[in-house]
């Protein structure tokens, strides 16, 4: 790249990849909390492993249905409102979550709290690809999503500390969870009227040189793009559906980790839920490392489906790893591979989407994506609840979930005849 390419990227990464990460963590921790809130929540309320699956894996009914519907607004009404839009009204419901007495009421905020939040991840990464060129998008994504593990980084002490706070002003822990991390997406909804800019053209902080070249640069990809510019021909593609079913088999597993291992940690060394943040925050530091790093080497090789298959076929090891292992420290050494594998896939991955559709059809194509893998995300909870509920055990969830996600490395083998032969058009 020149200099002015360079100049020019480097001062879009400065101001919309922090604020951005700075959202998807708000977003994570509203959608994962509850799994830190299960330590008290589900003892105070007499929730079993069934109703507890069901009602944190129902938050992706609602976000399945209007995922694509989002997307579609996001793209004609612009970023910058409609992520405002959906901020507020998650961060209102997530906080309402302290209300829950009943299965059928944590159920249904639930379901609400999918309905209030769908569009904003395929949102974000439909609107990094008005600013990015193909060839720096999956490091844009990845330094974006960078926020799942860091979550689990800083939200995992968080947590287990603000459960600490059980019985201050009359309410449990839990409560004081879901209100105090709830309230964050409010304010922040607010802030994103005035911040965020919808497209390059409007960019004044941007030198008109600047503006410019980035125009002209995703003007030529989009050009040279192969005439996929129709929301209809978006979803009925072939290789939107592959990578959709490829992370569904894989967000089963990864959402079954992420609500349920704050629990699985304490049943394994019985220890506070402080310390359960702790552990949970130390694999979420490593994972960290790892997605930057294969997302960075993606990027320079200009590779996308080997860097997708190996994280995704390591991730299925931890889980395989996990159901037949019984020492305490192996299995949350396995354990580990799972958020590292899931989380390494990201960037190459998301990438994908924006490298072969434009327009109205990115916006759907990579919502569609996302609600595919969102039916793993209801499925992977509800299945370890329903199996450890049946036989008092995780293995038989993690044998099917670790076979779940060899399948998607094996598959993202296949990428090879589609989406990279056509990324060659682009790239």
């Amino acid at each position: 790249m020149n200099d002015l390419a360079t100049a020019t990227l480097r001062k879009i990464s400065q101001r919309l990849i922090p604020f951005l990460f700075l959202l998807y963590v708000i977003a994570w921790l509203d959608r994962v909390n509850v799994g830190f809130a299960a330590l008290q929540m589900n003892s105070d309320l007499k929730f079993s492993s069934a109703a507890f699956g069901l009602g944190s894996g129902i938050f992706f009914a609602g976000y399945c249905l209007f995922e694509v519907p989002s997307n579609i607004i996001l793209e004609k009404v612009g970023a910058r409102l409609w992520i405002a839009r959906i901020m507020v009204s998650w961060g209102l419901i997530s906080a309402g979550m302290m209300f829950v007495r009943t299965p059928a009421t944590f159920c249904v905020l639930r379901f609400l709290l999918g309905v209030a939040e769908a569009g904003f991840f395929p949102g974000v990464v439909y609107y990094l690809s008005l600013w990015y060129p193909v060839r720096q998008r999956a490091r844009a994504i990845a330094g974006f999503m960078a926020a799942i593990p860091v979550t689990g980084l800083i939200g995992g002490p968080l947590s287990g500390a603000l459960l600490g706070l059980d019985g201050y002003g009359g309410l449990k822990g839990w409560q004081w969870l879901f209100l105090l991390e709830g309230l964050p997406a409010i304010i922040l909804g607010i802030v994103v009227v005035f911040y965020l800019t919808d497209r390059p053209e409007v960019a004044s902080w941007l030198r008109a040189d600047e503006r410019e070249w980035l125009i002209s640069e995703l003007t030529r990809e989009r050009q040279a793009c192969p005439a996929q510019h129709l929301i209809l021909e978006a979803l009925t593609n072939g290789t939107v559906w592959l990578l959709g079913i490829i992370f569904l088999l894989v967000a089963a597993g990864f959402y079954g980790y992420s609500f349920w291992s704050p629990l699985i940690v304490q049943s394994l060394f019985r220890i506070s839920n402080l310390g359960v943040g702790l552990i949970l925050g130390g694999i979420s530091a490593i994972t960290i490392l790892c997605m930057l790093l294969n997302s960075a080497h993606s990027d320079r090789t200009n590779e996308r489906r080997i860097h997708i298959s190996i994280p995704l076929s390591l991730m299925g090891v931890g889980f395989l790893a996990c159901a037949i292992l019984h020492q305490p420290v192996l299995v949350i050494a396995a354990l580990a591979l799972v958020p590292i594998g899931h989380c390494s896939s990201y960037g190459p991955f998301w990438s994908m989407p924006t490298h072969f559709l434009t327009g109205q059809a990115a916006a759907s194509g990579v919502a569609l994506v996302a609600t595919i893998a969102s039916v793993g995300g209801f499925l992977g909870p509800a299945l370890i609840g329903y199996f450890k509920n049946r036989t008092e055990t995780h293995t038989i969830a993690f044998i099917l979930l670790g076979a779940a996600a060899l399948v998607a490395g094996l598959l993202s083998l296949s990428l090879r005849r589609s989406t990279v032969s056509r990324n060659q058009q682009v790239e």
